[in-house]
């Protein structure tokens, strides 16, 4: 590698020291900015959390509903077939 090559490393090293001594540097006065904005992400985050959380109960709920219709259905579908067949052996 020549002298240019050195030279351009240097400078991609140097810059890429200020930058980030930069941002050590401006990060408390970015947070403190961004703060208010953090909280409010924040917070419809947690509303959306919250109804996605009753929509959720609501479906399990609807759902246990059915299947209780379901073997409601069944027990009396199994107790007519049993009669059914107990008047055939009578007769």
């Amino acid at each position: 590698m020549g002298l240019g090559g050195r030279i351009l490393g240097t400078v991609v090293i140097v810059g890429a020291g200020a930058l980030a001594l930069a941002a050590i540097l401006a990060a408390p006065r970015l947070l403190a900015a961004a703060r208010p904005t953090a909280r409010e992400a924040l917070r419809r985050g947690l509303k959306l959390y919250e109804r996605a959380r009753h929509a959720a109960a609501e479906f399990a709920e609807d759902v246990e509903d059915m299947v209780a219709e379901v073997q409601a259905d069944i027990g009396e579908k199994g107790a007519s077939e049993a009669q059914e067949q107990g008047d055939a052996k009578q007769a």
